[in-house]
């Protein structure tokens, strides 16, 4: 059995997420400094409020432009005579008709709920931070955030229209719609909070939160 102080040293340890390199983290980095890996320089810690502001205004404005990019037409295309709208919606709706009940459930569920959740989960955790309201749902609230990270695909939609596009464009005439330039906002929105949001401070903060 290993001994407890052993156990308490390494629970003191977390890897860089760039080189592996094992840090002490007891310390607490101060508001406005910066924490940064010895060996590669990766920023480790960068704690500041506005970071949390940051991030609740990237996300509120993809929470704006959501529903847009789910309802409205991302594309319309017209071959042999015939013009067709596709959206997001339609596009779910469209393999729930054609029996394709998997398919239809994965896309529902990774292309339209999970975005729409992460996104609320967002606002929740940071408008409590940083307007300091109490809340005892704030470590469950980023615990499944941090679940459903990896379960987002809007990259992977944008991926399929372009495909869809290229193959489409000598057989047809197609239109951007509206969905699509709230789709390009939604997806840039989405990359830019997965830049800034800085996963130490906000678990630093959770555990100030419930002093």
């Amino acid at each position: 059995m290993q001994p407890v102080s052993s156990i308490d040293k390494h629970t003191h340890l977390s890897a860089c997420p760039e080189c592996d390199l094992l840090l002490d983290n007891t310390d607490q980095v101060k508001e406005g400094y910066i924490s940064q890996c010895p060996r590669c320089q990766y920023v480790i810690q960068h704690p500041t409020r506005l970071s949390i502001r940051n991030n609740f205004l990237c996300v509120f404005t993809g929470l704006v432009f959501y529903f847009p990019a789910v309802l409205l037409p991302i594309m319309k295309f017209t071959m042999l005579g015939n013009t067709e709208v596709m959206s997001m919606i339609n596009c779910t709706q469209t393999l729930f008709y054609t029996g394709n009940w998997a398919i239809g459930f994965v896309v529902l569920l990774t292309i339209i709920l999970i975005p729409l959740i992460k996104m609320m989960l967002i606002i929740f955790i940071t408008s409590r931070i940083y307007f300091k309201v109490k809340s005892q749902y704030l470590a469950a609230s980023f615990k499944w955030y941090n679940r459903l990270n990896h379960w987002g695909m809007l990259d992977i939609f944008m991926l399929g229209i372009i495909v869809s596009a290229i193959k489409l464009n000598d057989d047809a005439d197609l239109e951007a719609g509206v969905g699509l330039y709230a789709f390009i906002i939604l997806l840039f929105t989405s990359a830019l909070q997965t830049q800034l949001l800085n996963k130490n401070l906000i678990w630093t903060l959770i555990e100030r939160h419930g002093e």
